[in-house]
């Protein structure tokens, strides 16, 4: 079954899911006020972060509990953080619509945190495209993408932390609970990365020296 639903199948499987998702609170949402479309706003980010959830965490799954399942996520992390950004298009679909309807009613800081995050959404997709992907090196291509990756995880908890300090409700306390056990989840397969590396070292000091350095290493 994991043969047959990869790469874009994937991709537009989970497209479809995360539109499903989205249309379902349609019925919700008052498109004749402000207030109104902020709930479909904040719905159409909710339905999206679960894909960015399992790109984010992806290799550390790899890492720390190697299987058949999570090479298998791991292979396609690219289509679910392309899903992802397919659900991001509804968000700013509906901000775009509130924003010429009601007026620009956001806070300075909102719009520029959501801007810097839709120019890094904008960068990673198309970088995932092998047209645009080859126009940077190696290197470039993956500090582009540890860049974008982490300034999204770090809007994301921004806004629940402001939202649950706001509110404190338990709705953003889970989001802000689950993202944070995603950023100790990736530091912990990291430390047995480096920790695997450093013991490699130790033990084969002499072909470790020896080895020439590579262009694409981080």
């Amino acid at each position: 079954m994991a043969k047959i639903i990869q790469s874009w199948r994937l991709f537009w499987l989970l497209a479809l899911v995360v539109s499903a998702a989205i249309c379902l609170g349609l019925p919700f949402a008052d498109f004749h006020s402000f207030r109104g479309t902020e709930f479909i706003i904040l719905h159409a980010v909710r339905c999206a972060l679960p894909f960015f959830l399992v790109a984010f965490t992806a290799s550390s799954f790899a890492t720390l509990w190697p299987s058949r399942r999570t090479r298998w996520l791991l292979s396609n992390r690219r289509y679910f953080g392309l899903a992802f950004a397919f659900g991001m298009g509804w968000h700013f679909a509906f901000v775009g619509y509130s924003m010429m309807s009601f007026g620009n009613q956001l806070g300075s800081t909102d719009i520029v945190l959501d801007l810097i995050g839709l120019c890094f959404l904008l960068a990673m997709s198309l970088t995932s495209f092998r047209r645009y992907a080859r126009r940077l090196s190696l290197a470039n291509w993956r500090r582009l993408h540890k860049t974008g990756v982490y300034t999204i995880w770090f809007l994301v908890t921004y806004f629940n932390l402001d939202g649950f300090r706001q509110d404190r409700d338990l709705l953003h306390f889970a989001l802000l609970s689950l993202f944070l056990a995603a950023w100790v989840l990736r530091v912990i397969a990291w430390t047995r990365k480096w920790s695997g590396s450093r013991k490699l070292r130790l033990e084969m000091p002499g072909k470790t020296a020896a080895r020439p350095e590579s262009k694409g290493a981080v």
